[in-house]
């Protein structure tokens, strides 16, 4: 009798351990509009009850506007991550929350506008970045460091590298709304002259992206919407002017499982950007 316990036990633990191992690994990334300002519930309760839905293991966050280092951890351990980093407490700051411990912390601030997060969390290598949002050259000069510090490390795999790149991508030259976009900057640089986010006042930048490109990144959303029209599918981006990324990896691309921007009541009135969820193998 002890021995049959026994063996059903093992069963029982090996079993679990496979339905574990099966179970992806989920991403978002969102910009959550100075701090979630437009939660104004005690303990940003909407905000909280949204994320516990869609129960990722591993949350990027950018304009944490407001948070410390503490009260985004007790803010993330209300929807379930004992862990969390904010990379400054002033300004507009990226952070990182996660279901499992976050190592390799690196923040860094030196010549960023926004600052950005380098860690470990299991197997993966992340990144999460909120890069300038008025002047290109600036972006250019940022992502640049981005991508030198990831040069730096020796291992290339499981990168996953999201944010707020306040650019657009060549990728989707064919879809975007150009007269739109150059009308936009026109009108912010008559409020603000400063403002120098097209090249030479007239022309998208699309030198921002095409570094992370050249560096053997792929666009995990444009890469998992063009399968799924591949598949008779819809179009899963559906903005003409995206400027939020999640970029993985080479490796990583074959255990894409969704990746998709997310839309419904909660995202269309809580922040003026739109979050992306990421599924992959583990």
């Amino acid at each position: 009798m002890k021995k049959l316990i026994t063996v059903v036990l093992l069963l029982t633990t090996i079993s679990l351990k496979n339905v574990y191992a099966q179970q992806p690994l989920k991403v978002l990334s969102y910009n959550i509009l100075e701090g979630m300002v437009t939660d104004t519930t005690k303990g940003k309760q909407v905000f909280v009850n949204w994320i516990k839905e869609l129960d990722p293991d591993i949350l990027a966050l950018q304009e944490c506007n407001g948070f410390t280092q503490q009260s985004l951890e007790a803010l993330a351990a209300t929807w379930g991550h004992p862990y969390a980093v904010i990379v400054k407490e002033n300004g507009y700051p990226t952070g990182l929350t996660s279901k499992y411990p976050i190592a390799g912390i690196r923040k860094i601030n030196e010549n960023m506008t926004h600052g950005f997060i380098m860690a470990k969390i299991k197997d993966y290598n992340i990144v999460v970045l909120h890069l300038n949002p008025h002047r290109y050259k600036k972006r250019r000069q940022e992502i640049a460091a981005i991508m030198d510090n990831i040069a730096l490390e020796a291992n290339k795999r499981n990168w996953i590298l999201m944010g707020d790149f306040n650019s657009n991508t060549p990728q989707e030259q064919y879809r975007l709304d150009t007269v739109h976009i150059l009308e936009r900057n026109l009108a912010a640089v008559k409020k603000n002259p400063l403002i120098e986010n097209m090249v030479n006042g007239r022309f998208i930048d699309y030198n921002t992206q095409q570094q992370v490109l050249d560096a053997g990144f792929i666009d995990a959303p444009f890469e998992y919407a063009r399968a799924e029209k591949s598949r008779g599918g819809t179009d899963t981006i559906r903005s003409n002017s995206r400027i939020d990324y999640i970029y993985l990896s080479k490796n990583l691309e074959k255990k894409i499982l969704r990746c998709h921007f997310i839309y419904d009541d909660f995202t269309a009135k809580y922040s003026d950007h739109r979050p992306i969820y990421l599924e992959i193998k583990k």
